[in-house]
């Protein structure tokens, strides 16, 4: 290419960006903006529910931890549930079990039972080599289980996750428009692009304290925040159901095998046998297993997957004759049910252990700082009397690329595109209110 053609170029692609750059933070500012009242909670929930398993084990020691004698061996199962049972009124039926590869874990049975119209749980600790009583705890208000549901739901019910959701697509598109305005433009070298400028006054410092940190970690917010939207109601669902019009998902997931009904009268099936069938399939050294709450409902057990290991798999169990009525391969999963399996790990951090379950946390803490400077540089700038959200000037001309854009992003997130209709619909009715100059 000639020289007069390469600066003809390089002017292009100025211009272009020129006219991309007031778009982008159009975008950037008021998903921003919009967003940092329910993207700190969410985060900073987030953060505290990384290191739940360990800090429950902290903060009460004599419930989660045993001292084994040197060469104890375990009590049956049933022995544990039925130390489990008496430690609670009748009215609580056995509802599922956990039990862990550490041999210094105590056993967790959950109870449920109905109150004010809902389901009540509560955790019995068992020592597995005793069969001692150990403890229970309402497992509702368990100060991480309340975490978990503002986490999830604002404390709104399925409203609340809808909020969740649309704050979290938001949160995306942030990201993105965010790592196109601090693009480097020729000018920047080091500091302000890749290390902030602290000493140069509170303008550029808060910038540089806003951008920067998220760069470093622009990969494993983006994760955090791609795979939380598994659990969501709309992103979530149409991710399951696109899992299965593809193949992906196995026939016992999709629709889950019905148990015989128990004769009257019949012994119920004993744990022991429940997981001495389980172990025919599986070893499972570590395991969850969930009681039948219905009469054809089927026994489950299944290898924990939120350490990102995929080992072992699930069993469904006949509760009336013990006998396997389907199993769940992780290995022989096809890929798609594999990824979404470690989409939990992946969004907890715990994927690969401390490492990365410290890199979650931090990812969390980062991603609330954003929040909260992006607002203070709002409100220190905004000129007085003034909203100062930035507008569009009438001869500004917008790349059609954006367009495409925030097309793709209506459908890759359902709820930024609902969400963009209500925001043109808000803007078309004020137009028609606002009285004629």
């Amino acid at each position: 290419m000639s020289a007069p053609a390469a600066s003809a170029s390089r002017a292009a692609a100025r211009s272009w960006l020129a006219a991309l750059y007031p778009a982008v933070w159009r975008w950037h500012f008021w998903a921003g903006l919009l967003i940092t009242p329910v993207l700190l909670v969410v985060a900073l929930t987030g953060a505290a529910y990384v290191f739940h398993d360990e800090l429950d084990r902290w903060a009460a020691p004599e419930l989660f931890t045993v001292s084994p004698a040197d060469g104890a061996v375990r009590q049956p199962y049933a022995v544990r549930l039925a130390a489990a049972r008496a430690a609670l009124p009748a009215t609580w039926e056995f509802d599922a079990f956990a039990e862990s590869a550490d041999p210094r874990a105590a056993d967790v049975f959950t109870f449920e039972n109905d109150r004010d119209g809902a389901h009540a749980h509560r955790q019995v600790f068992v020592d597995p080599y005793t069969a001692r009583l150990l403890g229970d705890r309402d497992f509702d208000r368990s100060i991480f289980v309340i975490a978990l549901k503002l986490h999830r739901t604002l404390f709104a019910g399925s409203v609340g996750q809808y909020f969740v959701e649309a704050a979290t697509c938001w949160s995306i598109v942030s990201l993105l428009t965010g790592l196109l305005l601090w693009w480097p433009r020729g000018k920047e070298k080091l500091w302000g692009v890749w290390l902030p400028r602290l000493r140069r006054g509170t303008r550029f410092a808060l910038r540089d304290l806003h951008t920067i940190p998220g760069l470093y970690l622009f990969a494993a917010a983006l994760a955090i925040m791609v795979t939380g939207l598994l659990y969501t109601p709309v992103w979530g669902r149409a991710a399951l159901t696109g899992l299965y019009l593809g193949r992906q998902l196995p026939p016992a997931y999709i629709s889950p095998p019905k148990s015989t009904p128990p004769a009257p009268g019949a012994a119920p099936l004993t744990i022991d046998a429940v997981m001495a069938e389980a172990r025919t399939h599986y070893p499972f050294p570590e395991y969850r297993l969930q009681a039948p709450d219905q009469p054809t409902a089927p026994w489950i057990v299944y290898g924990p997957t939120q350490d990102g290991d995929l080992a072992d798999g699930v069993v469904y169990l006949d509760a009336a004759t013990g006998k396997t009525l389907a199993t769940i391969d992780y290995p022989s999963l096809r890929v798609g049910a594999q990824v979404a399996l470690l989409f939990y790990s992946i969004h907890t951090g715990s994927i690969f252990g401390l490492t990365t379950k410290l890199l979650a946390v931090v990812a969390c803490l980062v991603i609330a700082a954003m929040s909260v400077t992006g607002v203070w540089m709002w409100w220190r700038r905004r000129p007085a009397g003034s909203f100062g959200a930035p507008r569009r000037t009438g001869g500004e001309a917008v790349p059609r690329l954006v367009g495409g854009v925030i097309v793709i992003l209506a459908v890759v997130f359902p709820l930024v595109g609902a969400s963009l209709v209500l925001l043109w619909a808000g803007e078309w009715l004020l137009r028609r209110l606002r009285p004629a100059s």
